[in-house]
């Protein structure tokens, strides 16, 4: 017999919503878009504590009623990965309500099993069968059950930041195995995707492939999606895995501290074949470059240059159109994001109209691109001093970083491959190492 009723209005709405997803099924009556990636490893898309959205929307209050008697009151730890507010989201003080509104009830010295509320196994997507907790008595303290590791929607996360997590989350699993974690952005597919497949990689030892694939099954019905298909989050993903490979687990903390430590200067941007739908007239219109980088909530971007390209030459050896932009940029950090797009010089109207008419991006980590530019085979390779050595020795020093990437492989609205107007063939940007 459920707990709770199965028959409200928005429990039919829910499972509608939540119909692409592969969801878990449980017998308290509490619908849930929720899903089992590992037995102690859990996402879902975020609770709300207010409608409208509460009608298609997880309900705060009936996910901390199914983690507190699924897994125990005290055994979860919710990550929340999503920086943007809405006014349905929810507050620490909401969990802390949620907490204390359930606590009395589950504050009791019965022991509850897991096989009472469901069957199942790991590949089943179900809670793990067969252990025990009881209901001890915890005050609710809602600084114990969430972490708020948020950072910008279809965007992937800086590179320490990541590595932040995925300790964080496997420091908090190991310490008990009863425990779960639960992962959450918006709507658990990006965000929440990419920390589940660097876990998956780096504790569990999968590979890139596998880890997709793994959450890919586990998160959604059949071919409804990839799981993370955001290029840019898959490429944080690849440095992730370099980063797993390049040394020993005992050097990684040395990696991490030189990336901490790095600084750039990026020097040029080149275009091949610059707005080829515009033919040779390029005199009333240019390509825009603007550079950022994540502000210290990781809610927004910081600007850090924004220019125009003009100027186009012929490359006799390519046969192709190419222009460039020469610039002096320095920055902190190494993870930075390229956007580009069109402007019009002649008409304020139209150049405010047309400006969402192309919209690209990507984001980079210059310090794993630099090392992967790097020919130096020697285990100290990764080092900033070597790095440095290795830059000043080559025969152009502004050549000796650079990042090609086409026009099809940048992302582009949310993510998407919607870009509008395709503005050039392929960029190639450059930087030096401070």
């Amino acid at each position: 017999m459920p707990l709770f009723s199965a028959w409200r209005p928005e429990s039919i709405i829910k499972s509608i919503c939540s119909s692409p997803l592969n969801v878990h099924k449980n017998d308290l009556g509490l619908t849930l878009d929720l899903s089992y990636i590992t037995n102690q490893l859990i996402v879902c898309s975020y609770p709300v504590v207010s409608y409208p959205k509460l009608l298609y929307r997880n309900s705060l209050r009936d996910l901390v009623s199914y983690l507190s008697l699924y897994h125990g009151f005290g055994n979860w730890k919710i990550y929340n990965f999503k920086v943007e507010r809405g006014g349905s989201d929810y507050s620490d003080e909401n969990l802390a309500s949620a907490l204390t509104e359930h606590s009395p009830s589950l504050n009791s010295p019965e022991s509850f099993s897991h096989n009472s509320f469901s069957q199942g196994t790991w590949s089943s997507s179900s809670p793990r069968e067969g252990s025990t907790f009881s209901f001890s008595a915890l005050s609710p303290n809602s600084s114990l059950c969430i972490e708020r590791f948020g950072w910008l929607d279809h965007s992937p996360p800086p590179f320490l930041l990541l590595q932040q997590i995925v300790d964080d989350v496997h420091e908090y699993l190991s310490a008990d195995p009863n425990r779960v974690a639960l992962l959450h952005c918006k709507m658990g597919k990006g965000r929440s995707g990419s920390i589940v497949v660097a876990y998956l990689m780096k504790f569990m030892n999968c590979s890139l492939r596998e880890s997709r694939d793994i959450f890919m099954n586990n998160r959604f019905r059949a071919g409804i999606t990839r799981g993370v298909t955001i290029k840019s989050q898959l490429r944080y993903l690849s440095y992730h895995e370099l980063f797993l490979h390049l040394g020993q687990p005992t050097e990684r903390s040395d990696i991490l501290t030189e990336i901490a430590r790095s600084r750039f200067r990026i020097t040029k941007i080149d275009f091949l074949n610059p707005l080829p739908h515009l033919g040779q007239d390029l005199n009333s219109c240019s390509i825009v470059v603007r550079v950022h980088v994540y502000n210290r909530s990781r809610n927004g971007l910081y600007e850090l240059l924004e220019t125009d390209c003009d100027g186009v030459f012929h490359d006799e050896k390519l046969h192709r159109r190419k222009t460039s932009v020469t610039v002096d940029t320095c920055m902190s950090g190494s993870d930075v994001r390229f956007s580009f797009g069109l402007r019009f010089r002649n008409n304020e109207f139209i150049d405010n109209v047309t400006q969402m008419t192309s919209i690209s991006h990507c984001w980079l980590n210059l310090y794993w691109e630099t090392l992967i530019c790097s020919r130096n085979e020697s285990a100290s390779s990764y080092t900033l001093e070597e790095l440095r050595s290795e830059q000043n020795r080559s025969r152009d020093g502004k050549s000796f970083a650079l990042f090609t990437i086409k026009w099809d492989d940048l992302d582009g609205v949310k993510g998407t491959s919607n870009k509008g107007v395709k503005l050039f063939e392929s960029v190639t940007l450059r930087w030096q190492l401070l």
